[in-house]
């Protein structure tokens, strides 16, 4: 499946994406800082992840800036519960396209994208509580916050415990909006 919004057009993860997300985001490290995994070295390193990212069926899409074709990002679909009929979304933009309102786009999109298409009635995502951006994107997309959870992340380079924020937004909410 493929969706896109004016400036993105989003399609599923493929191997031959590595060079392009190695070069714009996996190697970057204010990108970085906020993952639990280390910075890329090399291309191969991320084609290794996206094969893995692969062989576990994992619903990810990577993000092509439409005016240059450069993929800057990816944003993928988590934690499906039919039962519960939620799900989580996590985004990558490389810092490059930060504060360009990529994030926001992308973010709205793929929640409207979810709930047109799903049964979803409930949306999430977790971010780090020093994640300011992150943290914007996801009000500027309607989210409400849930909660801050305490202790949750181990900071993998000086070795704090932080929080995390979980912010959602229900289908009623997103159909209210319109």
């Amino acid at each position: 499946m493929t969706y896109e919004t004016p400036r993105l057009f989003f399609r599923p993860l493929e191997e031959k994406d590595a060079e392009s997300l190695f070069k714009n985001v996996y190697r970057d490290e204010n990108v970085n800082r906020y993952l639990r995994f280390d910075t890329h070295k090399n291309a191969e390193e991320t084609k290794k992840v996206i094969k893995e990212f692969l062989e576990n069926n994992q619903e990810i899409y990577v993000l092509i800036e439409k005016e240059t074709k450069e993929i800057i990002g990816t944003i993928e679909i988590a934690d499906k519960s039919l039962l519960n009929q939620t799900c989580a979304i996590g985004y990558l933009i490389g810092s490059k396209w930060w504060s360009l309102g990529y994030g926001t786009e992308a973010l709205k999109q793929t929640i409207s994208f979810l709930f047109q298409n799903f049964d979803y009635q409930l949306i999430e995502t977790v971010v780090r509580n020093d994640n300011k951006g992150s943290a914007k994107i996801c009000e500027k997309s309607q989210m409400k916050l849930d909660g801050i959870l305490r202790n949750r992340r181990i900071d993998k380079i000086d070795g704090h415990r932080d929080d995390i924020r979980v912010y959602s937004i229900t289908k009623q909410e997103w159909r209210n909006l319109s």
